[in-house]
């Protein structure tokens, strides 16, 4: 097999120490979990686009509505996360609309390593994609189920972390059966404190594989804000290379820009 160069991927967030995990606007997970009975609720919306030419195929916009997720620590190193991509709402240039339902993704985090004076923390973290999202007629999904796993590395130095993440997929072909595609993706994340309890953060993910439009490199910035009843983050997206097709669906890094919202509330249960 033929390897091309990673596409090497670095992240800027901020943060304060208890808020160890964030909900998933960003890429790079952190290494360190959230501690046995902790649990985040999240809901946001996206919205996505990217310039298409001379092609009625591919989706122009996409508008992700009631994005949710669980993330539940089941133990003291333990994270278990349901993560469902919202409602979706695609257009095409030629003034076509399509609703599909989002993937619904299951995630485990095991830390094997926590964090100390001297030592990063160290965890694997593994996943698969349902297909609950169709490939016809707006390719907004592949009909099939993809495997993710990935070695996450995380470090405080005050109130800035540092992330690092190097992941690997398997991608169903929509097209073709018991055929896949194999992803391959290195982050980098810095997270950065802006007073008390806020957040501003910034990130590139990239990735590579196969086939040619497999290359992606993608940018997201934003803040992230804590009031005394939840947790908020706002942000935008900018591909900086890589090709508007993708592999399996419509929007997995392909987009040419993007900005959404997120929510999400911590809650401690008494196990």
């Amino acid at each position: 097999m033929h390897f091309r160069t990673f596409l090497v991927a670095t992240a800027l967030a901020g943060g304060v120490a208890e808020l160890r995990t964030q909900p998933p606007v960003l890429f790079t997970e952190s290494a360190t979990t959230l501690g046995k009975g902790v649990m985040h609720l999240g809901l946001g919306f996206e919205y996505l686009t990217k310039t298409v030419s001379s092609t009625d195929d591919i989706p122009s916009s996409l508008f992700r509505v009631l994005m949710g997720s669980v993330r539940h620590g089941v133990a003291d190193n333990v994270n278990f996360d349901l993560l469902w991509r919202g409602g979706l709402f695609a257009g095409f240039e030629n003034g076509k609309r399509y609703f599909d339902w989002g993937d619904l993704s299951i995630w485990t985090t095991i830390n094997f390593f926590p964090e100390t004076e001297r030592s990063p923390a160290v965890a694997i973290r593994t996943g698969i994609k349902l297909p609950n999202t169709r490939f016809t007629p707006s390719k907004l999904g592949n009909n099939q189920t993809d495997y993710h796993t990935q070695v996450l590395v995380s470090r405080w130095f005050g109130t800035t972390e540092i992330r690092t993440a190097l992941g690997f997929s398997i991608v169903g072909d929509p097209y073709t059966a018991a055929s896949q595609d194999d992803l391959y993706s290195l982050q980098i994340a810095a997270t950065i404190g802006v007073g008390e309890d806020d957040r501003v953060f910034a990130e590139l993910y990239g990735r590579t594989g196969y086939y040619d439009h497999d290359d992606k490199l993608v940018s997201r910035i934003g803040f992230i804000g804590s009031t005394s009843f939840m947790t908020w983050s706002a942000y935008g997206l900018v591909r900086l290379a890589g090709t508007n097709r993708d592999f399996a669906s419509a929007f997995e890094c392909s987009e040419t820009w993007s900005v959404g919202m997120y929510f999400h509330k911590e809650l401690h249960l008494d196990l």
